[in-house]
């Protein structure tokens, strides 16, 4: 870290001998709550670390999945269609408890705001009881 006294989380990934991916820690990947295109992006990218005979051909390798979703981000996601691009963007969240119980806790998250919002919109009955959230974080509408 750049910073005293702070220090960075760890991040690493180990490969066996067959190039394969057999550890993983600190990525998005792995954890719940992330985009599936993110998640999705690190599967590719750790795929080609292996690839080439020098760090070079590796970056190279590298480079071509970023640049690839560097165009899924700059063009929109049309390259898609509209099912597999609201999968990429989708996200979901199981809720364990009531949104009330949340909510008395103290605790915020998106799936806590994605929740009221279904509440004011379809009525507290739908919040009741456990809930699965799905939600897309886009840009538009605004000011919703």
């Amino acid at each position: 870290s750049k910073e005293e006294n702070k220090q960075l989380k760890k991040r690493y990934a180990v490969f066996n001998d067959a190039g394969k991916l057999v550890e993983l820690k600190g990525f998005e990947i792995k954890r719940r709550g992330e985009l599936k295109l993110v998640k999705v992006f690190q599967g590719d990218v750790f795929d080609k670390f292996l690839d080439g005979s020098s760090l070079q051909e590796c970056y190279t390798a590298v480079a071509s999945v970023a640049n690839r979703y560097l165009d899924v981000l700059e063009e929109e996601g049309h390259m898609y269609d509209d099912e597999s691009l609201i999968a990429l963007l989708m996200e979901q969240n199981n809720m364990s408890r009531s949104l009330a119980e949340y909510i008395t806790d103290g605790q915020k998250s998106l799936a806590i705001t994605t929740a009221k919002r279904l509440a004011e919109l379809l009525g507290e009955q739908v919040v009741r009881d456990k809930l699965t959230c799905k939600y897309i974080v886009c840009k538009k509408p605004e000011g919703v």
